[in-house]
């Protein structure tokens, strides 16, 4: 009876010991096992492959995601508040109405008009233009901060250049292009000659398409201008300012923004084309905004209410001074 216990004893010691060295080799081959089917899991995942077209017309392809069409920050467009930005400058394409304190303009008109028809959520913000686009004397073109960093979806009423687009991308243009000129004083007082602008001071609005880098692709004398002989406004009233003051000899801007304005002249026999395309939405490379613009701007265009936006530019908004539907609009008779 003491030799079986004995041998009993023993055997019960002996598959003790031998227990945790079958755990331990039973949960190596399943930690294995788990990275082999793991490997053959990522190995037929399908990849995210973005390519977000620049420019009119971009194109947008998505490889395997099924988040894409809803924006970068995981936002159901449909539920997204699209953050609009518009400059700060006072023509009948934008201005801060000072009864309401609205933002009220051309731009802002066709920009409403396209929401609605996309049914999209839309709100306005009014910002300095160089948050949208910063063309600093003697610096890079670049674009703002107000894009750069998302305080708003896109801004509204910039005109597409090559420049631009190697850093933002555009939606379809619903206005034409528009042609540039020297501005003077009024009655040329100092005998401006677009000719030969040699050590003349131009002024220019900063951010602008109309800017010291078009005059220089421009055949006259005198260009491209030095950096002493640029000065930059923030904006038309303070253009006009420099221009009445003689600070500058002549300014450059669009020539259908100063055609009403009594206290200045636009030089005759020199017109110039700064851009590739008319206003548009401008917008960082990332944005799918342009995906359901286009199309809702199609609508408009194609629609009785686009020439009656239009037709608004001097009914409604012509206390300001600006282009005429002629001068802007498609097709408009």
């Amino acid at each position: 009876m003491a030799d079986t216990e004995k041998i009993y004893n023993e055997s019960n010691q002996n598959s003790g010991n031998q227990m945790p060295l079958v755990l331990s080799i039973l949960a190596l081959v399943l930690a294995v096992i788990g990275v082999i089917i793991a490997s053959v899991s990522l190995s037929q995942k399908g990849t995210n492959n973005f390519n977000i077209g620049a420019g009119i017309g971009g194109t947008y392809s998505d490889a395997g995601s099924t988040g894409a069409q809803s924006g970068n920050d995981g936002v159901n467009d449909d539920d997204k508040i699209w953050v609009l930005a518009t400059g700060h400058g006072a023509s009948n394409t934008e201005y801060i109405d000072e009864i309401s304190g609205q933002i009220m303009g051309f731009n802002v008109d066709i920009t409403n008009a396209v929401c609605r028809i996309a049914g999209k959520n839309c709100r306005w913000s009014a910002d300095v233009y160089t948050r949208c686009w910063n063309s600093e004397i003697g610096e890079t073109q670049r674009g703002g901060e107000g894009l750069y960093s998302g305080y708003y979806d896109a801004c509204t009423g910039w005109f597409h250049t090559y420049v631009r687009s190697r850093t933002f991308q555009f939606s379809d243009p619903y206005t034409t292009t528009e042609e540039a000129a020297f501005i003077v004083k009024d009655g040329n007082q100092g005998a401006f000659d677009y000719r030969d602008i040699s050590n003349k001071k131009i002024g220019f609005i900063d951010g602008f398409v109309f800017d010291e880098f078009c005059v220089a692709r421009q055949d006259i004398q005198g260009v491209p201008i030095p950096p002493g002989n640029l000065v930059h406004y923030l904006g038309r009233e303070e253009l006009l300012a420099g221009i009445q003051s003689e600070e500058v000899d002549a300014g450059f801007d669009a020539v259908l923004n100063w055609l009403n304005i009594d206290m200045v002249d636009v030089i005759p026999d020199f017109r110039a084309e700064c851009a590739i395309a008319g206003r548009a939405l401008m917008m960082r490379e990332d944005s799918t905004l342009w995906q359901w613009w286009n199309p809702a701007f199609a609508k408009l265009r194609a629609s009785a209410e686009y020439k009656l936006i239009c037709r608004d530019l001097l009914e409604q908004h012509g206390h300001f001074p600006g282009p005429s539907p002629e001068d802007v609009c498609f097709d408009y008779k």
